[in-house]
């Protein structure tokens, strides 16, 4: 900008010491400057994009398994059906005491094999289950966009062409400040 107000200046000083000439003598301030706003007119406006990081909230759920032991109860049933069975089917074995006997001995095999039957070969009365159960969590998803971070501005002021980088698009014409110095 320092080069853009030296120019100027240096232009309107020539401009302005013509013009002075011809008004006869001037009383100055030689500390002192004397300034003011003229316009150029804006030719092109480009926008200056930058990439920014987004990150947002998502809230992800899924399915998440759970083990869990699980208590298999016996069933009576078998042993009882059992127990019935093989008391019948020892009762048409043998004659009198002997045939006691084997309705008894009919009996506690038949529910042994009931028993069995119904509630498998396993002394062990737990079982391992899978369950699911739905677990979520917030994650962050990042993104990415662009944002104008300032403008290119190509502009013209008294025939000559100039560039500029601004912080907001001017329009149609830019203000320019433009300081005269006097000539010594």
């Amino acid at each position: 900008m320092n080069k853009l107000t030296a120019t100027l200046g240096a232009a309107l000083m020539l401009v302005s010491s013509g013009v002075l000439a011809d008004h006869g003598p001037q009383q100055h301030s030689y500390g002192a400057q004397q300034g003011g706003y003229e316009y150029g007119r804006v030719i092109d406006v480009r926008p200056i994009y930058r990439e920014v990081e987004v990150s947002s909230p998502v809230r992800e759920c899924y399915e998440v398994p759970v083990y869990h032991t699980e208590r298999h109860h016996k069933s009576a049933g078998g042993m009882l059906a059992g127990g019935i069975i093989g008391g019948i089917i020892g009762h048409q074995i043998g004659d009198g005491s002997g045939q006691k006997i084997a309705t008894a001995v009919g009996t506690l095999v038949g529910a042994q094999i009931g028993h069995e039957a119904i509630n498998g070969h396993h002394d062990h009365a737990t079982r391992e289950v899978v369950a699911y159960r739905k677990h979520c969590e917030t994650v962050h998803r990042v993104s990415y966009e662009q944002v104008i971070d300032g403008y290119d501005v190509t502009y013209k002021y008294r025939g000559k062409r100039y560039h500029v980088r601004m912080p907001y698009d001017p329009g149609k014409r830019i203000k320019l400040r433009v300081e005269v110095s006097p000539v010594f």
